[in-house]
């Protein structure tokens, strides 16, 4: 079925309607519109109402789906002539002919254009529980670890003494610390004593007397 726009008594002449509508013939109306609105030429313009004429009486008359269209006739008709006369020299004219065209473009559906099917990306399968794992896998879960590297004797040695005479440097650091440390808390309580008496001998001493 067809859906069929006719504009007529066009002003413009068959030849130059008919370069222009040669090129969305058989074209879907999506390719064509493009086609039409990039092309320069006053033609262009008229056979584009035309088109999309065609297109919205097979939408609303003819419910079809306008995605799916294809122009299926596209022809360009001569039409009346107009003669007018372009004066001359001498008392004489001219003739001139001013040509009008009648354009007639039908639309019909298509089936819909099958989608391209997109490559799938690959992706790493992941081994099933229960299943064998591969052998490569499973040599590289049985490598065993590299082995430390041994030191010398010697080497061992060597760090021992070292760790041995930082201790004992540590030792001297911290022991004249310690020792005041401790003199001062042998003061302090030197101290405390001898207020704690004085206290209690005053106190004795004012009890006497009273």
């Amino acid at each position: 079925m067809q859906a069929i726009a006719k504009a007529r008594f066009v002003r413009t002449s068959p030849r130059k309607a008919r370069l222009v509508i040669d090129e969305i013939r058989g074209k879907d109306v999506r390719d064509a519109l493009g086609i039409l609105q990039f092309t320069p030429n006053f033609a262009a313009r008229l056979i584009e109402k035309v088109l999309k004429s065609a297109v919205a009486n097979a939408e609303n008359n003819h419910h079809m789906d306008g995605e799916n269209l294809k122009v299926s006739l596209a022809m360009v008709d001569g039409g009346p002539l107009m003669k007018r006369v372009r004066y001359a020299p001498m008392g004489r004219g001219y003739r001139m002919v001013k040509r009008l065209s009648h354009i007639t473009i039908g639309v019909e559906e298509t089936e819909p254009k099958p989608e391209k099917k997109r490559k799938r990306k690959e992706v790493a399968r992941t081994a099933k529980p229960g299943a064998k794992a591969p052998k490569a896998a499973a040599k590289a879960h049985t490598k065993k670890a590299p082995k430390k590297e041994e030191q010398p004797a010697s080497a061992v040695e060597e760090e021992k003494v070292v760790a041995a005479e930082v201790v004992e440097v540590v030792e001297t650091s911290v022991a004249p610390e310690v020792t005041a440390a401790a003199e001062v808390e042998t003061i302090v309580e030197t101290e405390v004593v001898e207020s704690k008496t004085a206290k209690s001998e005053g106190d004795s001493d004012a009890k006497g007397g009273e």
